[in-house]
């Protein structure tokens, strides 16, 4: 079918209509006529992909990266049409819940729009005896794309990983399913690979690996994970299973498999707005829920008088508490156990500050109820989905009014965006 693109609303979707019904699909700037095909038949809409587009827009521009539709849609918007599109859409959805003076959101551009991110990881795809780093195909288990070089990845990941693939197919290691690698940019520049694989290998097998990558790259170093009986064993080959980041003052050991962020030029620009926003007075109670490896409750610290971490993963907690030690905190306590347990217990305690960082999901309902019942003088909210940032907003306002939010561009050319809400009692 042909259809003209009438919008693109979060998260990338391009909508339009056809025969009176609502049609999404994946490619398309405003005004422009494209030709789709069905993917998928909804009760109220139809979900389509984009074959051609028969006539383009003038303000689209070439993307860099060949496989852009599968990751980072909006490379086809001038990065500063990208900036309005997502101040649009979070305006959009946010309303109802921000008053008329909120409602000019301010999006903070990414300090680098292109290699900003300092992780990456691929499938390796097998084709006509040749390896491959590829993609899964948007909304596929089974189908991939080829990556032949990203730009949204940091330069010294994209060559490692190049030189990996020349390797995996010169050697025939053919067990070996998905790679990644982690980039480190304060101090000595490091990068840490992890390999995946479907069988044990013979640590034989790896000397090739580690002859042609250690004379070229900064290698942290290698490590190797294997599913076994439900769980993932990791195995250390070379060097240690961690590299070092620095935020500001505050020093951070990343695990292979540990979370954080992608951006980290962004994330030094969210800490310094928490502190600004939440106008600490050096006296305050401050809970860090669903903390992780510690990154905004070490990054505060200094800012309050003591900081209660909750996280519920054992990886994590082994790595929160290193980072604590490392950053000679004495008044950094660490709850073990999920967000939802804890958050009523330690609000009870009298908490004068609550950072949440909460997945896609947003907050616990149980959370949600808690803060209700015993609202907390201040809550920094950042968040990775905006639909359910404004779901939790709109719960939370019975006892609690917003005083800022804030958007910030972490994934530039993707329909991404990174909200900061600071709510007061």
């Amino acid at each position: 079918m042909r259809v003209v693109i009438d919008k693109i609303v979060y998260p990338g979707r391009r909508m339009a209509s056809h025969e009176g019904q609502v049609v999404f699909t994946d490619e398309g700037l405003p005004g422009e006529l494209v030709e789709a095909e069905i993917v998928r038949r909804k009760k109220n809409f139809l979900e389509a992909r984009t074959v051609a587009i028969l006539g383009e827009s003038g303000r689209r521009i070439k993307p860099l990266c060949a496989h852009y539709r599968t990751c980072s849609s909006y490379q086809s918007l001038r990065y500063e049409d990208q900036i309005e599109l997502k101040r649009t859409q979070l305006g959009e959805i946010l309303e109802g819940t921000l008053s008329s003076g909120e409602n000019e959101l301010e999006i903070i551009p990414s300090p680098e729009i292109w290699h900003y991110r300092n992780k990456a990881r691929y499938s390796i795809l097998r084709e006509d005896g040749k390896a491959h780093l590829a993609y899964h195909r948007p909304g596929s288990r089974d189908e991939f794309v080829k990556i032949e070089d990203c730009h949204l990845v940091a330069e010294p990941i994209n060559e490692l990983l190049k030189t990996l693939v020349k390797v995996i197919e010169e050697e025939g290691l053919s067990s070996l399913r998905e790679v990644e690698a982690k980039e480190n940019r304060a101090g000595r520049k490091e990068l840490l690979l992890n390999l995946f694989w479907t069988s044990a290998q013979d640590s034989k097998s790896l000397d090739p690996i580690l002859a042609r990558l250690l004379s070229r790259f900064p290698l942290a170093g290698v490590v190797s994970h294997l599913m076994q009986r439900g769980a993932e064993r990791e195995i250390v080959e070379w060097g240690r299973p961690w590299i070092e980041e620095r935020i500001g003052e505050a020093r951070f050991q990343i695990g292979a498999r540990s979370f954080f962020q992608v951006n980290v030029g962004m994330l030094g620009t969210v800490i310094e707005d928490m502190k600004r926003l939440a106008a600490f007075r050096g006296t305050e109670r401050l809970g860090d829920f669903y903390c992780g490896l510690g990154t905004f409750g070490i990054a505060l610290a200094r800012e309050v008088k003591e900081v209660c971490g909750v996280e519920s993963d054992p990886a994590n907690i082994r790595f929160l508490k290193t980072n604590i030690a490392l950053n000679g905190l004495s008044h950094f306590k660490i709850f073990e156990g999920p967000s939802r347990d804890w958050v009523p217990w330690l609000l009870e305690k009298k908490l004068e500050a609550a950072v949440f960082d909460p997945p896609r999901k947003g907050l616990d309902p149980e959370a949600v109820a808690a803060l209700l019942r015993h609202p907390v003088p201040t809550i920094i909210y950042l968040s990775c989905n905006p639909t359910t940032l404004a779901r939790d907003l709109k719960a939370l306002l019975p006892a609690y009014r917003i005083k800022a939010v804030r958007a910030y561009d972490f994934f530039p050319h993707t329909p991404h965006i990174e909200t900061l809400a600071i709510l007061v009692k």
